[in-house]
């Protein structure tokens, strides 16, 4: 798709939050000639310590968007996914170098590399488009406007509004009411680990899931300006969490405690972590519906999931590249909303629930034995195992899906 800027397009899109999705929203909407603004609460775009990965499924949007090479500069091509179990370090592939299954191979890279990067294209196409220090208070619809209210006083007026701010998300909030969450009985452990500090062995471009009896993790490379790092990301099976959040700091002796036993080379991980941070794993029930007039929500916002498949960001990726085209092709915004919101509310739904579900199969009792857990594992991970779990989601083309005309709203009365 080649770069345009705002044209002739009737819209002006007020975008609630420059989180990933948010941004892949605006870049989307600015390359096929359609105005917005973003507005972002805090004060500035900046986080290095979360790995991700964007599969293939997230990466032909990235690649329409023309960052493919800044995609693979920023990336790590891991040359080899395996399951490994929790005590011995077995490893049992899902796809090396050159398999068939090479289009299962992720691009791992820093959360704070895919924002500059996404923060860098807004820009090009139209500066000062993303606005900072902006948080949303709420929002008035009226006379075929949307009046984005900020904390600040001031406030922002377009023709259609787009909750991007995530799971505590204020124009959720205000459009649908409050959704309780559900704890779901797992926390987890997030850090970064720099490469020179473990064994050698450590440093392999390799994405190793490491399963147990009840917590597992994942473990991959990134890369911080010119330091080697691991991301470990682990979750945990734990019965109580009082507080919601994404940034508590953890105590390195608590996590070690919670995988007591495990391989030496988690337990040198865990050891050599730089911060390390843990939440409480909570999800939403399924909103019956997305949209409310010229308002919609997008990722976090309307679809929370626990991150055992890897796509709520790819989730939120597929939305915003849907939800432009769903804009480019209708004057209306409420019409846009409906058909983006029955394109997209039954795949991320299916997705959040299979995420869910692997919760009991990455932790799972024959994993304690090493007489039980090999069978156990072939079980889950073999070849056709995989091809049923990963391919749906993978092979899910969001910049060409064909869009709908027609159709009720999935979820409430047509």
């Amino acid at each position: 798709m080649k770069p345009t800027r705002p044209t002739s397009s009737s819209h002006r899109i007020l975008i609630a939050g420059a989180g990933i999705g948010g941004l892949v929203t605006a870049l989307s909407l600015l390359h096929r000639g359609i105005d917005c603004d973003v507005y972002e609460q805090a004060p500035e775009l900046r986080e290095v310590g979360a790995g991700l990965w964007i599969s293939a499924n997230g990466a032909r949007v990235l690649f329409d968007l023309g960052l493919k090479d800044e995609l693979e500069r920023a990336a790590i091509a891991a040359s080899e996914r395996a399951i490994r179990l929790w005590n011995s370090g077995e490893k049992w592939p899902l796809y090396e170098a050159g398999a068939s299954a090479a289009s299962h191979k992720p691009y791992v890279l820093l959360r704070a590399h895919l924002l500059r990067m996404l923060q860098d294209a807004v820009q090009r196409l139209k500066p000062g488009a993303i606005h900072l220090n902006a948080r949303c208070a709420g929002f008035t619809e009226a006379d075929g406007k949307v009046t984005l209210k900020l904390e600040d006083g001031s406030e922002a007026v377009g023709t259609a509004l787009i909750g991007a701010d995530g799971i505590h998300s204020r124009i959720r909030e205000q459009a649908f009411g409050q959704v309780e969450s559900r704890y779901t009985n797992a926390l987890a452990w997030r850090g970064l680990v720099p490469v020179d500090r473990l064994a050698p062995h450590q440093a392999r471009h390799a994405v190793y899931t490491w399963v147990g009896p009840s917590a597992h993790v994942t473990v991959y490379p990134v890369r911080w300006q010119d330091t080697a790092l691991l991301t470990f990301s682990a979750q945990v099976e734990h019965s109580e969490w009082q507080l919601e959040s994404w940034s508590v700091k953890g105590d390195p002796a608590d996590c070690l405690r919670d995988f007591a036993g495990w391989h030496p080379d988690i337990i040198e991980m865990i050891t050599h972590v730089d911060t390390l941070h843990k939440w409480g794993i909570f999800v939403r029930e399924p909103l019956p519906r997305w949209s409310k007039g010229r308002v919609t929500l997008l990722g976090d916002a309307c679809h929370s999931m626990v991150p055992y498949l890897g796509q709520g960001v790819n989730m939120a990726i597929e939305d915003a590249c849907v939800l432009s085209r769903y804009l480019e092709a209708n004057a209306d915004p409420v019409r846009a909303f409906e058909l983006y919101q029955n394109e997209r509310k039954e795949r991320a739904e299916t997705t959040a629930r299979r995420a869910a579900d692997m919760q009991g199969i990455f932790h799972n009792a024959a994993l304690a034995s090493r007489e039980t857990a090999g069978d156990y594992i072939l079980s889950q991970w073999g070849p056709a195992q995989n091809a049923a779990r990963y391919n749906w989601i993978y092979d899910y083309d969001a910049t060409s899906v064909k869009l709908r005309s027609g159709g009720g709203l999935v979820g409430a009365e047509a």
